[in-house]
């Protein structure tokens, strides 16, 4: 498939988050359908299909003159290479057309895998040209492309001769921008760059003294009315997103996108979009093709605290067959402090209490016992309820928030017993690939312990000045500057060690003036932090030295190589990686790397407008996490307003080539990186003492 040009037939790309919702999508005229296997994708909360499935399905499709896609577009621990390279050669075997990626790790795999395109997920946030032309040369054939674009600058990345672009028309959207955001990993260990973003966003969120609010809780993608500007801004493939969803809903939506590409009037067709829109009770929303940034988010339809429930609404048949699926057993009852719940699987037994939601609109509530009814007659994670060893207090009622709250949690036990684990995938594997597998010695410039000083700061250019002055000899990560600021930086002080950091994600609006950084860093003989994949090309175009920022995290050593392959000079360690995740990937890391150790990492990024009033403003959930927003590089960056550290913690088995500590959000940068010596008491260690999920 070459790029679509102006006018040309779009792809009609439907979601499948299990067998049903596939033939759904099919049997309404879908022209490509994307799915996962379960584990290692954006979406290993939905049912997704077993490894023994995929050939049938990928048949299925085809019979249907559809093109089949394979979601493999999460960040990849050491542990987990071989598994996704056993997908890999599965997905071949079986004729997959195409697999979506996030992980550099897959970049250096592409080529032994010929008969399979590789597209670059939107987890990878390809925002730009520069992002698409670097897909481009790494040989990838679509980028998906991040949905805060204009359609203005979806014309201009669809011109970038090469590479098809692939636009997000249905469904819901992120109020961080994808693989942008570490909040449901900061709050509890479940990454989204994963596969298992809770959605702490949708939550209320109190906002200074104000009354709690849903400020972050986006509204839905609803782009039928857009397709004609799509298809000529050059756009190749129409994306609808809905893993989580019924494969009613994927019926209806596939419906709805294929009659207006067949000309139906958009007035027949609102009925349709209304019916798609009560599935979540969002409002619907272009804000961002039109350029519209504002009243983006805020409460709607139910109740719109849609916590975790996207994540848990497996709602197929129960399984079929001479093996009934296993059962659990869940109980709801009134607490002293409000409901609590226990939730009981294979010898397992998890319980929780929840506060007494009030239920603010008439016709809401949903008794428990009519709950539990509902929960009976569909599977969870591969589990069904039983009902006769499951119990609800009489007459309890529960408000919509809360009903959700216990199929998330019930969700997340059942994971975490095992229920949401597809059976590995047994082939063998190539020669080639596994050669390619084989891991590297680590890189000698990874002598630093964990443990030992941090001998790098990441710091705002406002404060890179003073503080190089008061902390002479330390290098300097600074971020949100301009050639001017490296030209007063080194005139203030010339022999400063300095790493130029470029944003977490660049729009077509920022391109010239991060073009213009890594030129100026070029000539200076300054460090680049590339962020992104375009920012990586810009700086191998200009001949500079650069190296990854967390923008491009490694959580394996694979990555850590194809980086270098692309030229990186070093690369930074994923910030969500536990302690036996990084203890693997030091092993056997190529590359010089960076670890931060201290300080308040970006939570979430976003493009969406924020009200001035909130800026500075400490956002408060009522879990007791805590963050503030500022602006970053045009941009609004949630950081926590108390920092983490793993600084005071001593790991052999962790060296890297720099420990960081990033005071880009501190009052007082020097005093923090002094106080970094002193014993800090029960400081917040992120997921280091945890398994990241």
């Amino acid at each position: 498939m070459s790029p679509t040009e102006p006018g040309r037939r779009m792809e009609l790309l439907a979601p499948a988050g299990d067998a049903e919702a596939l033939d759904a999508a099919l049997e309404a005229g879908a022209d490509a359908v994307y799915f996962g296997l379960t584990t290692l994708n954006a979406r290993r909360r939905a049912r997704n299909l077993q490894p023994g499935e995929l050939a049938a399905a990928v048949a299925r499709i085809h019979e249907h003159h559809a093109r089949a896609y394979l979601t493999l577009n999460t960040d990849l621990t050491e542990r987990e290479l071989g598994q996704a390279a056993r997908m890999l050669e599965l997905a071949r075997q079986t004729g997959v057309d195409a697999v979506l990626v996030r992980d550099p790790a897959l970049l250096l795999l592409r080529p032994l895998f010929p008969q399979i395109e590789f597209h670059l997920s939107t987890q990878g946030c390809a925002a730009s040209r520069a992002d698409a032309t670097a897909a481009r040369v790494l040989g990838l054939n679509r980028v998906v492309l991040a949905r805060e674009l204009t359609l203005e600058e979806i014309r201009a990345i669809s011109a970038v001769p090469g590479i098809q672009t692939e636009v997000f028309v249905q469904g819901a959207l992120c109020y961080c921008v994808s693989g942008r955001c570490l909040l449901s990993s900061w709050v509890g260990g479940r990454s989204g760059n994963r596969g298992l973003c809770t959605s702490p966003c949708r939550v209320p969120w109190r906002v200074g003294d104000h009354s709690p609010g849903h400020l972050l809780s986006m509204r839905d993608l609803a782009a039928v009315e857009r397709l004609d500007d799509l298809s000529r801004a050059g756009v190749a493939a129409l994306k609808i997103e809905g893993r989580m969803k019924t494969a009613a809903w994927v019926r209806e939506a596939v419906s709805l996108y294929r009659e207006a590409l067949g000309g139906t009037p958009l007035p027949q067709l609102t009925p349709a979009v209304e019916r798609l829109g009560a599935y979540t009770g969002r409002q619907m929303t272009t804000g961002y093709l039109d350029g519209q940034r504002r009243h983006l988010t805020g409460a709607a339809g139910r109740d719109a605290a849609e916590t975790a429930a996207e994540d848990v609404r497996s709602v197929a048949e129960p399984g079929s067959g001479a093996s009934p699926p296993p059962a659990y057993t869940l109980s709801i009852g009134l607490a002293e402090r409000g409901i609590r719940c226990t939730c009981a699987f294979g010898g397992q037994i998890c319980a929780w209490e929840l506060p007494r939601t009030a239920v603010r609109r008439e016709g809401t509530a949903t008794p428990a016992e009519q709950f539990l009814d509902s929960l009976s007659a569909r599977e969870i994670q591969g589990a069904c309820l039983d009902r006769s060893g499951s119990s609800a207090d009489p007459g309890l009622v529960l408000a919509p928030l809360t009903v959700r709250t216990i199929e998330a949690n019930t969700s997340a036990f059942l994971h975490r017993c095992g229920r949401g684990q597809s059976p590995t995938v047994r082939t063998d594997l190539p020669d080639a690939v596994r050669r390619c597998l084989a891991r590297d010695a680590a890189c000698p410039a990874n002598h630093r312990a964990l443990g030992d000083a941090p001998d790098r700061a990441r710091v705002a250019a406002r404060q890179a000045i003073e503080f190089g002055l008061r902390v002479p000899g330390v290098e300097i990560v600074v971020e949100g500057a301009t050639p001017a600021d490296l030209e007063r930086i080194l005139g203030a002080i010339p022999t400063a060690r300095l790493v130029m950091a470029t944003p977490p994600a660049v729009f077509e609006e920022a391109l010239d003036g991060t073009r213009g950084l890594v030129q100026a860093c070029h000539r200076a003989g300054v460090t680049i932090e590339a962020n992104t994949w375009g920012v990586g090309l810009l700086a191998r175009m200009a001949g500079a030295r650069w190296e990854t920022g967390p923008g491009i995290p490694v959580l394996n050593s694979l990555a850590a190589r194809s980086l270098m392959v692309w030229g990186a000079a070093g690369v930074t360690l994923s910030l969500e990686a536990d302690r036996r995740q990084l203890e693997d990937v030091c092993r056997g890391c190529p590359a010089p790397a960076t670890l931060v150790v201290y300080g308040r990492p970006p939570l979430m990024v976003t493009r969406a407008d924020l009200p001035l009033a909130c800026l500075g403003e400490v956002f408060e959930d009522r879990r007791g996490t805590r963050m503030i927003p500022r602006l970053e590089s045009g941009l609004a960056v949630f950081r926590p307003e108390a920092a983490f550290s793993i600084r005071h913690l001593r790991n052999p088995d962790i060296h890297v080539a720099h420990l960081a500590a990033d005071l880009v959000a501190a009052t007082d940068p020097v005093a923090e990186w002094q106080a970094l010596n002193r014993p800090a008491e029960s400081p917040v260690v992120f997921n280091y003492g945890r398994a990241l999920a």
